[in-house]
């Protein structure tokens, strides 16, 4: 006997510019994202959002972070941090420009950017601060 797995489908989350309160599963925005002719998430405002990985978020520029919670650190910050080992590219990250995440909640997702980025964001984490990113 064969049994047939139905596709797993979701409504889509759509170009934004602005999202709000949503489950916003990062992999499914990238993909919108690219199918809509572009490999970069831009110009977009996430307020009081679940933002879901599997996933890495590279903040290429002008990305804040306003009042979030970026995820469980376990105690330290450095565990959502990925530094890029190639000076000029990576691979495999979901890039992000000019974003701006406001109350969000973040589950399941590492963070990675420039050398000043990434340090920024630990320094938020381990400081109290209601604003972290370039």
């Amino acid at each position: 006997m064969t049994d047939a797995l139905a596709p797993i489908t979701l409504p889509a989350l759509g170009p934004g510019p602005e999202y709000k309160s949503l489950a916003v599963w990062l992999p499914q925005l990238f993909m919108e994202t690219v199918r809509a002719g572009s490999r970069t998430i831009e110009g977009r405002t996430f307020v009081d959002c679940l933002i879901e990985g599997p996933a890495v978020l590279l903040a290429v520029e002008g990305c804040h972070f306003d009042d979030c919670n970026l995820g469980d650190a376990d105690g330290d910050p450095r565990t959502l941090m990925l530094a890029p080992q190639a000076p000029r590219q990576v691979v495999g990250p979901i890039p992000f420009r000019n974003c701006r995440f406001i109350g969000c909640q973040f589950l399941g997702v590492g963070f990675t950017g420039s050398p000043e980025f990434l340090a920024s964001m630990t320094q938020a984490l381990t400081s109290p601060q209601t604003e972290a990113g370039q």
